[in-house]
Order: structure tokens, then C-alpha cells, then sequence
């Protein structure tokens, strides 16, 4: 550690140039921290008449709490289910940033009549984590594709009665 703060040490143990600025290098890149992943889980919802623009706005509240350094990002897992989450070196930053969107959507959606609810609180996630949230996710999208089946086959079904009734009722109105 202490040759990343002064190169010069390396020079005593007698590597050439070119050696020397690689192993720097691979120093510096060991030791500089990594980014970690914050998540946080929320259920936002408004059954009032302001329904889905009380919830974007709520969300949209959320994000301008992102920064550069910290950017937030919010998905839609299934509703009224929304994940957030941001990268930064710092984990408490991170976790600072959250809690701050996360207040902020809180009172938006409230002040609109709407409901609220932290499913998870701001926490660093694994590897093993993100892979059951893209999971769930896949889940999700695969539920919402068989409800959007079911809907095309009923109304399948019921163009279908009505090709049947239509003709009915013309040979009907041709025997008066």
C-alpha cells in the first residue's frame, strides 16, 4: 500500500521501467474501492382520481433526488411494486440518497391521496440478490404476457359469438 503512495519505493527493489508502471498500476487498481449496489424495495399506489399521475409524480419526485455521483434509478417490478436503486463507492451515501427519494416519494403520493410502503429498506445487494430481483422480474413480465393472452381469447371468443349471432338474426329478419 504504501508503494501506491510513493513510487519511489518500488525503485529499491530494482524492476525495470516498464514493470515498475505495471504493477503500479494493477496497485492502484486493487486498491481503488468498488462500487457497491443499493436497493430498496416500495409499494406506491393511488386509487384516488388522481391514480396513475399521483404515482408518476410520487416517482418522478423520487428521481430528481438523483445526482451524477448518485444516480437513481426506479423499475417497475409489477404494480404497485417499484425497486430503486443506485451504485456509489460510499454505501452510506447510497443509503442516504434512498432513504431521501424514498421520503420524498412518500409525502408526493400521500399528499394526493395515494398509499405508500417500504417492502425493503435501503440495503447493499449481492450478486445473488440481483439475480433473484431479475427473477422476479422475468417473473413478472411473463404473468403480465399470459393475463394479455387470456385477454386476446376472450375477445376471440367473443367475436367469434357474435359472427355466430349476426347471421342468426339475418335469417331471422328474412322469414318475417
Amino acid at each position: 500500500m504504501y508503494g501506491f503512495r510513493d513510487p519511489s519505493v518500488l525503485s529499491e527493489c530494482g524492476l525495470d521501467e516498464n514493470t515498475q508502471e505495471v504493477l503500479l498500476n494493477n496497485i492502484k487498481r486493487k486498491l481503488t474501492s468498488q462500487a457497491v449496489k443499493i436497493r430498496a424495495d416500495i409499494e406506491v399506489a393511488c386509487y384516488g382520481y388522481e391514480g396513475i399521475d399521483a404515482v408518476k409524480a410520487a416517482l418522478k419526485a423520487g428521481l430528481a433526488c438523483s445526482t451524477e455521483d448518485l444516480p437513481i434509478k426506479i423499475n417497475l417490478i409489477a404494480p404497485p411494486l417499484y425497486v430503486m436503486t443506485t451504485a456509489t463507492p460510499e454505501k452510506a451515501d447510497g443509503i442516504q440518497a434512498l432513504q431521501e427519494a424514498i421520503e420524498k416519494i412518500e409525502k408526493t403520493i400521500t399528499d394526493m391521496g395515494g398509499v405508500f410502503q417500504i417492502q425493503m429498506a435501503p440495503k447493499v445487494v449481492t450478486a445473488t440478490d440481483e439475480a433473484e430481483l431479475a427473477r422476479q422480474m422475468e417473473k413478472a413480465e411473463a404473468e403480465n404476457a399470459e393475463v394479455a393472452a387470456d385477454d386476446d381469447d376472450d375477445e376471440e371468443t367473443a367475436e367469434g359469438d357474435a359472427d355466430v349471432e349476426v347471421p342468426s338474426e339475418e335469417e331471422g329478419g328474412a322469414e318475417d
